[in-house]
């Protein structure tokens, strides 16, 4: 039997989890880590702006991205859950770093 290739979390999901270890990554240093395009990590960032999930703010020539820790997951039966609740326990921080 062959197995098939599958991932717990959607791309976005793991965008949003990558943006949260690393706010000042690029777009194309999040696409390799993550084996997309840049094409699609950029969409997603998009998507991820447009839902309060991420802020995106210039500083100097690059985009830095925060995650809206209190923003709520999107499906019904995670909608009572923020960000923060998950990713405090799941994505290493540097402890001088500011919260989600």
């Amino acid at each position: 039997m062959e197995k098939t290739g599958w991932t717990l979390l959607t791309s976005h999901g793991q965008v949003l989890f990558y943006v949260a270890a690393y706010p000042d990554a690029t777009i194309p240093t999040i696409g390799t880590a993550l084996g997309l395009s840049e094409r699609r990590v950029g969409a997603i960032l998009r998507d991820l702006r447009d839902d309060g999930m991420v802020d995106v703010s210039r500083v100097g020539r690059r985009n830095s991205y925060l995650v809206n820790g209190a923003a709520r997951f999107r499906h019904p039966s995670l909608a009572h859950v923020q960000l923060r609740d998950i990713l405090q326990r799941l994505v290493p921080r540097d402890p001088h770093a500011s919260a989600f």
